[in-house]
């Protein structure tokens, strides 16, 4: 049973029969991380369908060669199975995560946890989801260095505007959490989200991407839906070094 994502279908299951066989047609047509080329039959009666071909196109071998760029994809893959919907263009997701997925192959460069919330911020944008942190003048003045976020409605509290519900979950936010929060979102690349990180030289980046990794960590849990673990367990693995096991 193989999931894949698809531009014009999104999320669908395919059932490889004969997969193992020695002589099979489809051993090495493809793997973890691959993108291919399709030909399946639909079937609607119960949504997993007959594959007929299968040629992969983009291989992305560097994966093999380093775990945490396989810990990151296999996250980001993990995450975008649970976001999309079943049989549903998902065209512009398809591209980010293709996208994604060849920066992690072909740059080994890259800022791994900058880049997972980046594709965080851009998979809420395409679902949906984002959330809406435009401040106001009168409840949010410049001087307030720390913010309220109400979860349910995915924006700041303005308290002139509607009062909180009894019981409404909020968080405290700091405005140079949302500052990055608004770089990443606005960055179409992540080239472009990446340049601006290093032109800044802030001593405090790690901490502002730890407070925007929780931020967006408790805003997934409460809209998508996705278990907290799966990231929790992403974020310490990447953390890990040989000599030291994860916190």
């Amino acid at each position: 049973m193989v999931t894949w994502l698809t531009p014009d279908y999104g999320r669908v299951v395919t059932a490889v029969k004969g997969a193992c066989r020695p002589k099979s047609a489809f051993l090495g047509q493809y793997d973890l991380f691959y993108t291919c080329d399709l030909l399946f039959y639909r079937r609607e009666r119960d949504g997993v369908h007959a594959i007929r071909e299968c040629v992969p196109r983009e291989l992305r071998e560097p994966l093999r060669q380093r775990w945490r760029h396989v810990v990151a994809a296999t996250y980001l893959c993990d995450l975008t199975a649970r976001a999309v919907p079943i049989q549903q263009e998902a065209a512009d997701l398809f591209a980010l995560l293709s996208q994604t997925l060849d920066r992690l192959s072909h740059a080994p460069e890259t800022n791994l946890r900058a880049l997972l919330l980046w594709y965080e911020t851009h998979l809420l944008r395409h679902v949906g989801l984002l959330p809406d942190l435009r401040t106001c003048p009168h409840c949010h003045p410049s001087e307030r260095m720390w913010l309220r976020f109400s979860l349910p409605s995915g924006r700041l509290t303005c308290p002139h505007l509607a009062k909180s519900q009894p019981g409404e979950s909020t968080l405290a936010l700091h405005r140079a959490v949302r500052s990055l929060f608004m770089l990443l979102a606005d960055a179409p690349q992540f080239e472009t989200a990446a340049q601006i990180l290093a032109d800044k030289k802030n001593d405090n980046q790690a901490n502002l991407l730890l407070g925007l990794s929780r931020f967006l960590g408790m805003f997934m849990v409460f809209h998508l839906e996705v278990p907290s673990a799966v990231r929790r367990v992403t974020w310490e693995t990447l953390d890990t070094t040989p000599a030291q096991r994860p916190a």
